[in-house]
């Protein structure tokens, strides 16, 4: 097939989306076909880009047999709503340039968000004549509406309405959870054009641990303490806030300690608030490498995992699965109704509490200090469930209903 892929986030960014937009070219190349790669350059998730890509509008490069097509995308210094607007309407100008620039594809599939690099792709796919997949990692407009980050108006209600038309408009609309495709449905998309395709891990690649010690011997605080890690994007939706309210109902317990690693938009308020909270336990991190984060796993004791109210059929946390394959056990706080508290709960991979009761949170945490045997078995819980989610596994049946679209169109 020649495949034409879109996505905000391509390598060398290494963290969200661009794990999934990345593998999945890589794996349709590996498997004969010919792709054609649509992005921008890479800023995530440090949100800075490379010196060598200011000022550039256009750049091709071949990654892994791909043909890559880049083009300009405006990364702000701080991120708001209407700066994060400004980045991604930048990006979809230069895209729609870029796949026209790719040539006729039999396919087109982008992985969203943005949502409106899907009403691009709508337009390319209709002046090719070809079908058009949507891969909804996210979903944006619901969760900031769920959260109150945006206000309901006019303006919100076009929104919703034109991405509701975007999806309809796809012969085949994709999510990575259940809760996310009721959602899509309920926005009016026929069920014979919508799938459920989990976010994959290379199971074998991602089960090798690290050696312990290492991430240990560089931060002495860690010793003789029961050490929890908060490891990801630092955004509103990911609720880091409540690991630093768990951190100070126990700042006169030295027997916990707390690490909140990664980058995002809401780091700078985090620390504001750890700040002015006084908190001695808890250390920053910036986003680690792979190397760097495989020996923190293998030295932390607990990962903190949450989502905050309302967000919970919106998104869902793509790390999970490469936690479960390193057998950690999870601390979790989600409203209950959530995929990811469902998911855990059901599962067995950690302890679930309601988001924002952090008495109950910290319950949880007590009875994971209390015992390695309990941490041991959440962690052989993941490790044995993570299978079903391997890379060739979920892949091989992506591509096999794409090539059906292709044949039927």
């Amino acid at each position: 097939m020649k495949v034409t892929v879109a996505s905000i986030n391509f390598a060398p960014d290494h963290a969200g989306i661009g794990v999934y937009s990345t593998d999945f070219p890589v794996y349709l190349t590996e498997n004969g076909d010919q792709v054609v790669m649509v992005t921008g350059f890479p800023y995530y998730p440090h949100w800075k880009k490379r010196r060598e890509d200011h000022g550039r509008l256009f750049a091709s490069e071949i990654h892994r047999g791909i043909r890559v097509l880049r083009g300009y995308i405006y990364i702000p210094s701080k991120v708001s709503a209407a700066r994060r607007m400004m980045q991604e309407t930048s990006f979809c100008l230069f895209a729609a340039l870029n796949l026209f620039r790719a040539g006729k594809p039999d396919v087109i599939v982008v992985f969203t968000p943005p949502f409106f690099l899907g009403f691009v792709a709508v337009i390319a796919s209709r002046v090719w004549r070809c079908p058009l997949v949507i891969n909804i990692q996210d979903l944006p407009l619901d969760a900031a509406l769920a959260l109150g980050m945006i206000r309901k108006s006019a303006f919100s209600g076009f929104m919703l309405m034109l991405e509701n038309w975007i999806y309809r408009r796809a012969a085949l609309v994709v999510t990575i959870s259940d809760t996310m495709l009721k959602t899509v449905l309920a926005k009016g998309v026929r069920p014979e054009r919508t799938a459920l395709v989990p976010n994959w891990i290379d199971v074998k690649k991602h089960s090798v641990s690290a050696a312990p010690g290492a991430f240990r011997k560089l931060r002495p605080e860690m010793h003789g303490r029961f050490s929890v890690a908060y490891a990801g994007n630092l955004g509103i939706k990911q609720g880091v806030e409540l690991l630093l309210k768990l951190a100070e109902d126990l700042k006169a317990d030295s027997r916990f300690w707390f690490f909140v690693i990664g980058d995002g938009a809401d780091r700078p308020r985090l620390e504001k608030i750890a700040a002015a909270m006084g908190l001695a336990n808890v250390t920053f991190l910036p986003f680690m490498s792979q190397e760097e984060y495989y020996s923190m796993l293998a030295d932390v004791d607990l990962i903190f995992v949450a989502q905050r109210s309302g967000a919970g059929n919106n998104f869902f946390p793509s790390k999970l699965l490469g936690l479960m394959a390193q057998r950690k056990p999870l601390l979790v706080a989600a409203d209950p109704d959530s995929e990811l508290a469902f998911t855990i709960a059901q599962g067995g991979f950690g302890l679930v509490t309601d988001y924002g009761d952090v008495p109950a949170l910290r319950k949880s945490l007590e009875t994971f200090a209390s015992s390695r045997e309990l941490l041991s078995a959440f962690g052989g819980k993941g490790a044995g469930a993570v299978a079903k989610f391997d890379r060739s596994t979920v892949l091989k049946l992506w591509r096999n209903r794409i090539a059906q679209l292709v044949r039927r169109d």
